[in-house]
């Protein structure tokens, strides 16, 4: 799968930082010149000239250890803008084009290792209702407390992204067999439905997970959501609060 453009503005720094090292580039030539005419000037015992020298050599230092401390300061800006562009504005989890390129590089992983992974496919339950209720604020913060409660209950090899709305994917690498994903799935759906205390609100809110395993349910990232999605809607139907496989008996 094709990775996602630059985004204008990381573009627009990529070609400041290379123009930023450039010019520290040359400040430095001048500076090692420099260095060798100052060099000559004293063995010449041309007081002046070495004076003049010496004077415009300190000059360049403070030039070049400007140019690199606004260099430095440009790839920290770059990195920052890099990480947000990647990342969802209101939960901090990976966006979408960040979680397909993370499920695609975790399906080639499984496929070198004949193992399988897991992606479970999210969606809070009733949340229109809290949200029109309660407020488009008190539902942003149920949405970025959510993704820290999904968070907290996958390993640091696993990832959650808001997938859209109030919408997330999950990802597990290396799932050994199908109940392990069903125990990460319980105890997420457990980790949901403690009462979340938003402001002068207690809101209790549960979810509907469907889950699809590679390579049983498919081998691409596509098809792999699409089938995670299509289990979680089975649950949603059934009156939410649950998890359910693609497979309605998962393999062992």
């Amino acid at each position: 799968m094709a990775k996602p453009p630059e985004t204008k503005k990381v573009a627009a720094a990529r070609l400041t930082l290379a123009r930023l090292h450039a010019e520290a580039d040359a400040l430095r030539a001048e500076l090692a010149q420099l260095h060798d005419d100052l060099d000559k000037a004293r063995h010449d015992s041309d007081v002046t000239r070495a004076n003049l020298l010496r004077d415009a050599n300190e000059n360049l230092v403070i030039a070049a250890l400007q140019a690199d401390s606004v260099a430095e300061n440009a790839l920290s800006d770059l990195d920052e803008l890099t990480r947000s562009s990647q990342h969802d504005p209101l939960t901090g989890t990976p966006n979408r084009s960040l979680m397909l390129d993370r499920l695609e590089n975790a399906i080639n992983l499984a496929r070198r290792r004949s193992t399988r992974i897991a992606v479970f496919f999210l969606d809070l339950d009733n949340f229109k209702e809290i949200n029109d209720s309660r407020g488009h604020a008190v539902g942003d913060e149920i949405l970025k407390l959510m993704a820290n409660r999904m968070a907290a209950v996958l390993r640091n090899s696993d990832a959650v992204s808001r997938h859209g709305g109030d919408e997330f994917l999950a990802l597990l690498t290396e799932v050994s067999q199908a109940s392990d994903a069903a125990m990460v799935a319980g105890k997420m759906l457990s980790a949901i439905a403690a009462p979340a205390p938003i402001g002068e609100f207690l809101v209790t809110i549960s979810a509907s997970i469907g889950i699809a395993l590679y390579p049983e349910d498919g081998t691409d990232a596509a098809t792999l959501i699409a089938r995670a999605d299509a289990a979680m809607y089975r649950i949603k139907r059934s009156g939410g609060g649950n998890f359910a496989f693609h497979q309605t008996e998962p393999p062992a």
